[in-house]
């Protein structure tokens, strides 16, 4: 099997380096000049693993901070 894992911050989680980005962005006249409305920061991981590989519990105990991450599992390829 092979996975498309992407995380990010949780509704209500407050996002401090994508609101300094898109501060920085929005006060710079090449790289936003007050244009971008929103912006968020994530983080992807692609997995290639046996068919019954625990995936869900890889994702809870190792790569999200479940207590402010979400995470959502795409299959790529199915085994």
């Amino acid at each position: 099997m092979k996975y498309r894992i992407d995380i990010s911050l949780r509704a209500g989680v407050k996002d401090i380096a994508s609101e300094a980005i898109l501060k920085t962005a929005n006060g710079n006249e090449e790289l936003g000049n007050g244009k971008l409305q929103s912006l968020s920061m994530g983080k992807y991981f692609i997995i290639e693993c046996d068919d019954n590989f625990p995936i869900n519990t890889l994702c809870e105990k190792l790569l999200a901070n479940t207590v402010i991450e979400r995470y959502e599992i795409k299959t790529i390829i199915k085994g």
